[in-house]
C-alpha cells in the first residue's frame, strides 16, 4: 500500500471515473508504474543470512529486519553531513530505494509505503547508500529537491531541537530550538492531510 491522500467528493459515476483517471495519472507521475515494473528489485535480491563472517565481511546484501519487518535508516545531507531524519524501511522500501535512487520508507504511523517527497516535492535523491556492520541499519546520503527540507514540520532537519545536558532534578528538560526558521509552511504543502505525528 502506498501513502496517498485522496478525497471522494461524490459518488456519481462520472466523477468516480474522473477521479480514477486523475489518481492513475498522478500515481504514474510519481513513478509508481515504473517501480511496479521491471525496474523494481525482485524479492530474492537480498542474500540469506548464513554466517557472521558472511554478514560482516562479504559483499552479500543480507539485511536484518526487526520483528516488525523494519530496518532503521538514518538520512544525512550528502554535502554537509547534517542528519536530516531517522526513518524505517521494510523490504519493499529498501528495494524501491535501490531500484529508483530515491528514498522510500515505511510509515509506521500511516502503515504504508512512503516515497519521500511525493506529496511535498522534496524528493530525496540518494547519492550513496551504506549498511552497517551487522546489516541492521541503513545510512542514506541524499540531495533533497526544492527547499532542501526533510521535516514535515517545515524545518530542514527533523532534528531541529537539542536537549540540554547536565540537568538534574524532577523536571523535564526544556528543548532548545537549533533551527529557528522553517523552510516551508506545512499547511501550504500538505493542506489538510493528517499529521503523521501520533501522541
Amino acid at each position: 500500500m502506498l501513502c496517498y491522500n485522496i478525497t471522494i467528493l461524490d459518488d456519481k459515476h462520472e466523477r468516480s471515473q474522473e477521479l480514477s483517471k486523475t489518481l492513475s495519472r498522478d500515481l504514474n507521475t510519481l513513478g509508481v508504474a515504473a517501480m511496479a515494473s521491471e525496474n523494481t528489485v525482485s524479492a530474492d535480491t537480498f542474500a540469506a543470512r548464513l554466517t557472521v563472517e558472511q554478514v560482516e565481511e562479504s559483499q552479500d546484501l543480507a539485511p536484518k529486519f526487526d520483528a516488525d519487518g523494519l530496518i532503521a535508516c538514518i538520512t544525512t545531507d550528502a554535502e554537509s553531513g547534517e542528519v536530516l531524519m531517522l526513518g524505517y524501511m521494510n523490504a519493499d522500501a529498501l528495494q524501491r530505494t535501490i531500484a529508483t535512487g530515491e528514498a522510500h520508507y515505511w510509515s509506521r504511523s500511516r502503515q504504508c509505503l512512503w516515497h519521500k517527497g511525493a506529496t511535498s516535492g522534496l524528493v530525496q535523491e540518494v547519492v550513496e547508500m551504506r549498511i552497517d556492520d551487522d546489516q541492521d541499519a541503513v545510512w542514506l546520503r541524499v540531495q533533497v529537491a526544492g527547499s532542501g527540507a526533510s521535516c514535515h514540520v517545515g524545518y530542514r532537519s527533523c532534528f531541529y531541537r537539542s536537549i540540554p545536558l547536565g540537568q538534574t532534578g524532577n523536571t523535564a528538560p526544556q528543548l532548545q530550538f537549533e533551527e529557528t526558521t522553517k523552510v516551508f509552511d506545512p499547511a501550504d504543502v500538505y493542506g489538510d492531510a493528517p499529521n503523521p505525528t501520533q501522541l
